[in-house]
């Protein structure tokens, strides 16, 4: 025969598993929603305006940003020496940024979206035909966001990389 303390003792391990929150995270609130639009949005000012401090400052501390061109830039002092040769000259390209997709729970945030650089145009020579502007760039990015203790949402992880064609094949090896 089973003992009736058993039987209590279990049933109240099923109500108290019962009355527990989820642990399932909750998704981005639209409070959480806007405040990633604004950094979407002053991202793009502070490079147009080459304020690398306004850019980096959207970075946590250890964030890592991968780019195409270059090795990977570890910490906000490595994304800084890079937005200052990046950012700090006259002929910087205009930023304009397109969300493709944000989704995110509580704490974390993943955005994908497209990006296009304008170049300035050329200056106009003081006599003949001005030059054509260089074609704008455009390419992706994958960010991953991390909500910080303040509630403000930084940048930890980063991915940016142009779209540019693909490159043909080699071409096939003929033998003897």
């Amino acid at each position: 025969m089973r003992h009736p303390t058993s039987f209590v003792a279990g049933a109240a391990l099923l109500f108290l598993a019962a009355c527990q929150p989820s642990n399932k995270p909750q998704p981005l609130t639209g409070a959480d929603s806007t405040a990633i639009a604004k950094n979407r949005a002053d991202y793009a000012a502070g490079w147009n305006k080459g304020d690398v401090d306004a850019v980096v400052a959207l970075y946590t501390d250890d964030a890592v940003e991968q780019l195409a061109d270059t090795t990977a830039l570890k910490g906000s002092n490595a994304i800084r020496t890079y937005l200052n040769s990046a950012l700090g000259t006259p002929t910087r390209p205009t930023l304009a940024i397109t969300l493709v997709t944000l989704t995110g729970r509580q704490d974390l945030a993943v955005e994908a979206g497209t990006y296009t650089l304008t170049p300035p145009a050329p200056a106009a020579p003081a006599t003949g035909a001005a030059p054509a502007a260089p074609p704008p760039i455009a390419g992706k990015y994958l960010i991953a966001m991390m909500k910080q203790a303040d509630g403000r949402w930084k940048i930890a992880q980063a991915a940016i990389s142009p779209d540019a064609p693909m490159m043909a094949p080699a071409p096939a090896k003929r033998g003897r």
